[in-house]
């Protein structure tokens, strides 16, 4: 991996980025110390701030629940079954208040026993 630091210095006429040390350190595995010795720069002052930044930035958050619907028996799915289907009946078992953005004339959600639209599309 020294090889490749020597080609990128080399390269960046021997001023790392930011953006080299990261990938230098999480991609090839040389450690910050390493990469200061072969290319005679000092480790960045933010370094390991600007790291975990990214990496905060990579990792997602939980998903957030928004409604309890495990009361709830699983909606019948009738896309699956006749996905031509563009006429349905069904029965309202639940509303739900939109609690998302309720101040801005969002409408409520309706809980179906049966729906023939197709699951990730809305509707």
């Amino acid at each position: 991996m020294a090889g490749y630091l020597d080609k990128l210095i080399k390269k960046r006429k021997g001023v790392l980025t930011i953006d080299d040390w990261i990938v230098c350190i999480s991609s090839y595995g040389i450690p910050a110390d390493k990469v200061s010795q072969i290319s005679g720069m000092p480790v960045p002052g933010n370094l390991y701030y600007e790291m975990a930044l990214r990496q905060e930035t990579v990792a997602k958050k939980p998903e957030t629940i928004l409604y309890n619907t495990a009361h709830l028996t699983e909606t019948k799915n009738l896309y699956y079954e006749n996905h031509m289907n563009y006429e349905f009946e069904a029965k309202v078992v639940d509303v739900f208040v939109n609690v998302q953005k309720p101040n801005e004339g969002k409408r409520n959600l309706l809980i179906l026993d049966q729906s023939a639209i197709y699951p990730t599309s809305g509707g």
